[in-house]
């Protein structure tokens, strides 16, 4: 647990700095002691910035993963997990699992698949964001939909991030909520490559993606052998 700490005008511990006043002990050192008529509207402000997720984390970064499909999980486990600093403390295959792992690990941000069974990514982005608001989020979806984006924003989301981009945005959109700051994937434009078809080993469960899933699975696996 950290110690207070004086500053100029009070006591400070962890990021919460209090105004006090010093009390001279017997012993004649000078010890802080906080103004409790001030010290409700502080709290109340530092645990308002909290929960807008403007304060960096610090490593070890902690990430919990929400997607129905067991191929990318292990996908998105693999690019995570590479990353100095960062470790997927957890894995759920639904919204209302996501929700319940949540809880219990209070991972530091959860990337939500929108499309899960029963309790979707986006009810379950609103109800980890009410229950756990120093927890952030980062929505994977398989398309671009600017409506969605407004839906991820007013629930509290700090980033959105296509599957198909996953090999390109996935790890900056991370570091850029981890930081204090949001990314949201830009809409595709008409001038943009395709992306090249590639061959990959055929999991148990790849048979029941779709095939814009399984184009997603693709760039994952192609950004995996990259750090193989």
């Amino acid at each position: 647990m950290a110690l207070p700490r004086l500053f100029g005008g009070g006591v400070e511990l962890g990021f919460i700095k209090f105004p006090a006043r010093l009390r001279t002990l017997p012993d004649g050192t000078n010890f802080p002691v906080p103004l409790l008529s001030t010290c409700e509207v502080v709290l109340r402000r530092s645990l308002s910035i909290l929960s807008r997720g403007d304060i960096p984390i610090r490593p070890p970064l902690r990430i919990l993963i929400a997607d129905d499909h067991a191929v990318v999980r292990f996908g998105l486990k693999t690019i995570l997990n590479n990353q100095e600093g960062w470790q997927v403390v957890g894995e759920a295959k639904s919204g209302a699992e996501a929700l319940a792992l949540a809880l219990q690990l209070q991972p530091d941000v959860v990337l939500l698949d929108i499309n899960m069974p029963g309790m979707s990514g986006l009810d379950a982005l609103k109800a980890i964001r009410e229950r756990l608001p120093a927890t952030r989020a980062v929505v994977l979806t398989l398309h671009y939909s600017a409506e969605l984006v407004r839906e991820i924003k007013r629930f509290g989301g700090k980033g959105y991030v296509t599957k198909s981009d996953c090999d390109r945005d996935l790890v900056e959109a991370v570091a850029a909520v981890a930081a204090g700051r949001t990314y949201f994937t830009h809409g595709p434009v008409d001038t943009a490559p395709a992306i090249p078809a590639m061959s990959v080993p055929r999991p148990a469960d790849l048979g029941s993606l779709t095939m814009g899933e399984r184009e997603a699975v693709r760039n994952i696996a192609q950004t995996i052998r990259k750090l193989l």
